[in-house]
């Protein structure tokens, strides 16, 4: 048993440097994200490039002075004063193959020599690309006591075809170090950060930097940990690849120690888990407690619901399950309600409408006129004009007075307008005349009686102010259903007219009979017609009302299917 628990402390021990090398993974990237992120903002600024490519040029033409060059660091240094106060302090340096060199520090000066040891060695690679030089003494001779070391990348900047630039940014290794120091969890654990060379780059004990790693080749091979003989003991060596230039993060703890202190943890973890556990009874009481009262409630409203009371509600609030579904429960029943009250209204509507489409009736002026202005025509013309008048008038009389069938063919319908529409010119002296564009398949669709006749009588009286002019009915097959429009060459609705009409049309419950057109031949008007689609098809109907671009108003319908007449 001692056996497997030291094992699995072990392992315990390496997940914890695990995480402590993945934290300190993210926290070291934010130092080399800023190196990067400087350096990728002057290989791509052009207001730098320009002003290196100036120095490049006066050089060429022997222009070169001290004061130019120190101009052109001036307006360097201002093109990276907003980045530079951003990012972690670093010291940065830009050198020209002919010499030139800007620098963002005042004591930043290397030998000649070694700028142009470094421009051999990296101006002739790839543009764009980064190479991490790691670990050097620092070279600036103020601070190499306090910080001795740093840890650079260098870059190359193509300027021209000809011309490259090399820069180099530093940062005090003494800022890596920190973080290691503070990551570690035991006086005695060690962390490093090793190029891939083997050289150790940074070091929690600061004796250490700058030497080689003696267990770098096993820190290579497969496996989360290794255990090594690290100063004559038994150490746990857990690696991590760091996220820039093939760098790795390594964590040494004493076997022992790391045992003893998981120990310690999992004892005051044991300690901790016990405390929840007894405070999570406790609460499970409090909230089952909580829970039996709105359940009470509940049940009591579920009963006075099935004994018929849908005014019963339960009144529980809250962010509960129960008080949710009480809240839903309420809602429910308020639904209910409302939806019981709308059929109520639409049940009522039907039958009124029903009631209304049984009292439609001829318009006893609209016989009398007609059949006065027929005798004075037969007076008048003799038998042939009159006899048609007649027929027309004949079979509109039996359409209308025939309550059997209230759908009938479109071609069936057509023929009634035909006639109504003859008789209306007779009657008024008018010359509007009927224009039809109906697809054959759409003869034979089952359409309400007397359903265009109100349309037509409206733009008669209204549209031509029954003058002249041009009614077109048009049908098509639409999906399952059939698309009608009568269309007009009128005067058309003005604005408010034609806003005012959409939304009454909205309202399918307000049409009352004394709103009807009492001039019109059947007593029904353009509500009453869209009042009575609506009752049959339901919402599948659709009816749009609107000013033709061409002038006068255009209706029309979309009339379903397979619907149950």
């Amino acid at each position: 048993m001692n056996k497997l628990v030291q094992e699995e402390l072990v392992q315990l021990s390496v997940s914890q440097s695990e995480d402590t090398l993945e934290v300190l993974d993210i926290q070291m990237s934010d130092y080399f994200d800023n190196l990067l992120y400087l350096s990728n903002y002057i290989q791509f600024s052009e207001p730098i490039k320009a002003i290196l490519n100036r120095n490049i040029e006066r050089s060429e033409k022997g222009l070169t002075t001290p004061e130019s060059n120190a101009l052109d660091d001036i307006e360097i240094s201002r093109n990276l004063e907003g980045l530079t106060n951003l990012l972690v302090p670093s010291y940065l340096a830009i050198v020209l193959d002919h010499g030139y060199t800007y620098t963002n520090h005042p004591n930043l000066r290397w030998a000649d020599q070694r700028w142009e040891q470094l421009y051999a060695e990296f101006a002739d690679t790839s543009s764009y690309g980064i190479h991490w030089i790691g670990l050097h003494p620092n070279y600036m001779e103020a601070e190499k006591e306090q910080f001795p070391y740093l840890i650079s990348i260098a870059g190359v900047v193509k300027l021209t075809e000809k011309h490259k630039a090399l820069q180099m940014i530093s940062i005090h290794e003494e800022n890596i170090r920190t973080l290691l120091k503070d990551r570690a969890f035991d006086s005695q654990q060690e962390i490093m950060l090793v190029d891939a060379n083997g050289m150790v780059l940074s070091h929690n004990q600061h004796e250490l930097i700058e030497s080689g790693f003696p267990y770098y080749e096993q820190m290579k091979q497969a496996g989360s940990y290794h255990v090594v003989q690290y100063h004559q003991k038994d150490y746990l060596m857990v690696s991590h690849p760091f996220s820039y230039g093939d760098w790795s993060l390594v964590s040494l703890v004493p076997q022992r120690t790391a045992v003893g202190n998981i120990q310690k943890v999992m004892g005051n973890t044991l300690f901790i888990l016990l405390f929840f556990f007894l405070l999570f009874l406790i609460l499970l009481v409090l909230i089952v407690s909580l829970l039996t009262k709105p359940l009470k409630t509940l049940n009591k409203v579920i009963k006075q619901v099935r004994r018929g009371n849908l005014n019963v509600r339960s009144g529980l609030r809250g962010r509960g399950d129960i008080e949710q579904l009480g809240h839903s429960l309420d809602t429910m029943m308020d639904t209910i309600e409302h939806m019981i009250e709308q059929i109520k209204t639409v049940e009522k509507s039907k039958r009124k409408a029903e009631l209304e489409m049984l009292q439609a009736q001829i318009n006893p002026h609209f016989l009398f006129n007609t059949l006065n202005s027929l005798r004075l025509n037969i007076s008048m013309n003799g038998d042939q004009t009159s006899s048609k008048l007649i027929q027309s008038l004949t079979l509109l009389l039996r359409m209308t007075f025939n309550r059997k069938n209230e759908f009938v063919p479109l071609k069936m319908e057509i023929e009634v307008i035909r006639h109504y529409l003859k008789l209306m010119n007779f009657k008024s002296n008018s010359s509007i005349d009927l224009a039809e564009d109906l697809e054959p398949s759409t003869l034979e669709f089952e359409v309400p009686c007397f359903f265009l006749q109100p349309l037509i009588e409206n733009s008669i009286l209204h549209g031509f102010e029954q003058k002249s002019g041009t009614i077109t009915i048009m049908s098509k097959t639409e999906g399952n259903g059939v698309e009608i429009c009568v269309a007009d060459n009128g005067k058309g609705l003005t604005p408010d007219e034609l806003q005012l009409l959409q939304a009454e049309l909205q309202l399918t419950d307000s049409f009352e009979t004394e709103n009807r057109n009492k001039s019109s031949f059947t007593g029904i008007g353009i509500g009453n017609v869209y009042q009575r689609m609506h009752l049959i098809y339901g919402y599948k109907f659709l009816m749009k009302i609107e000013n033709s671009s061409s002038g006068g108003t255009q209706i029309t319908f979309f009339i379903p299917g397979n619907q149950e007449v």
